[in-house]
């Protein structure tokens, strides 16, 4: 979907798996910005629909503020000790010897029957 494409509340709520009641937050809030037109509904009269713009979408709920977010956490932790690092790996390498050692195990049982 482009990003300059605008959509209604409903869509957008079903596009990042919200609730319409949150997109009209955003909304109120002054988070997304909408334009509403006059359109014919499903009983024949005119009602006002509100769309939301894609890109402020994406800015509000997606990969753009998932982003920000892990790079203030990144710069805010201190980086990794040589001590931590080595049990980290440790750690991972046992983990892979037991798997390893469970799948080999479970093969030679299957073989068996």
């Amino acid at each position: 979907m482009p990003e300059d494409e605008w959509i209604d509340i409903a869509a957008a709520a079903e596009r990042h798996h919200r609730t319409t009641e949150t997109i009209k937050t955003r909304i109120r809030r002054g988070n997304l910005r909408t334009r509403q037109e006059k359109v014919v509904g499903p009983t024949g009269r005119q009602v006002i629909k509100t769309w939301v713009r894609v890109s402020d979408l994406n800015d509000s709920f997606g990969w753009t503020v998932h982003e920000e977010h892990v790079r203030r956490i990144r710069a805010a932790a201190p980086p990794l000790s040589d001590r931590q690092k080595r049990a980290i790996a440790k750690v991972f390498l046992e983990h892979l010897q037991e798997r390893e050692a469970k799948r080999h195990s479970a093969s030679a049982r299957a073989g068996r029957g």
